[in-house]
């Protein structure tokens, strides 16, 4: 009786570990099917991709000046908004009045960026050891902007308006047209690839390594920003008011301007191919 019970239970122990065998056997299958289904892990796709080196290639050009932009800011202080405003105006007018005598046209100049507002100054107060406000007057600001392909008149403008009260230049630029520095940086693009591939190469030739073909290409720098302009913070000084001919006019000389591109290529190299 004892045997045949030590039998059954041999036998159902068989049976649990051949039902385990084959459910072992079912999961690997499935997690190989799900393996197989979900594709290479990250990484296995990393481990064959092919391999790749970053590159800058760097193309400068110049272009002569062709037009200059001059901004001047006039500022007007008084008790009343209303009164600001008129002194501010007159002042321009007067200016504007004085440049067209002297060539500048009209469609040369523009103003731009009026804003009237109160304006408080700041004052340490002994007593109370606190700053307080002081109320000054209704200041107003307004920019006076001078473009033209006439360069020689940059220096006389200049003079004109300080002469008759405007004494903030904001800026002097002498700038090339639109049209030339988008040609001119149409071709730089061209040149900065061609340099990115030169250095790539000069690298890759004694690694014994040739480029494959392109993985990607990212364009830096393919714009102009103010700070490739001549710039002026500087005070104008006057010159000889006793002289309506402006003979000791202020000289301003146009520059070249520098426009450069970089472009940064991803190249996906290789091992060179053996001729033999």
């Amino acid at each position: 009786m004892a045997s045949q019970y030590f039998k059954s239970l041999l036998i159902i122990a068989i049976l649990s570990i051949g039902q385990l065998a084959i459910a072992q056997s079912m999961h690997a299958s499935c997690e190989k099917q799900e393996k197989a289904s979900l594709g290479p892990s990250w990484e296995e796709r990393n481990h064959y991709l092919p391999d790749f080196m970053r590159v800058s290639g760097v193309a400068s050009g110049y272009l002569a000046s062709e037009q200059v932009v001059i901004e001047f800011d006039i500022e007007t202080i008084s008790d009343s908004a209303g009164n600001s405003l008129i002194q501010n105006n007159q002042s321009i007018s007067k200016a504007i009045n004085e440049m067209k005598k002297a060539g500048v046209e009209e469609s040369e100049l523009t103003t731009q960026d009026m804003r009237i507002y109160p304006h408080y100054r700041q004052e340490y107060d002994e007593k109370t050891k606190n700053y307080k406000s002081i109320f000054e007057g209704y200041k107003v600001e307004n920019k006076l902007k001078f473009i033209s392909k006439k360069l020689d008149l940059a220096g006389k403008v200049i003079d004109i308006a300080v002469s008759n009260g405007i004494n903030k230049i904001s800026s002097v630029q002498f700038v090339p047209t639109q049209t030339k520095i988008k040609e001119l940086k149409d071709s730089l693009i061209s040149q900065a690839v061609e340099d990115a591939v030169k250095r790539a190469n000069l690298a890759l030739s004694a690694l014994n390594y040739e480029i494959k073909s392109v993985k990607s290409l990212d364009i830096e720098n393919d714009s102009y920003g103010r700070n490739q302009f001549y710039n002026s913070q500087v005070s104008y000084l006057r010159s000889s008011q006793e002289s309506d001919q402006f003979s000791n006019e202020t000289k301003l000389f146009d520059n070249l301007q520098k426009f450069s591109v970089q472009v940064n290529v991803s190249f996906i190299i290789g091992k060179k191919e053996s001729n033999n």
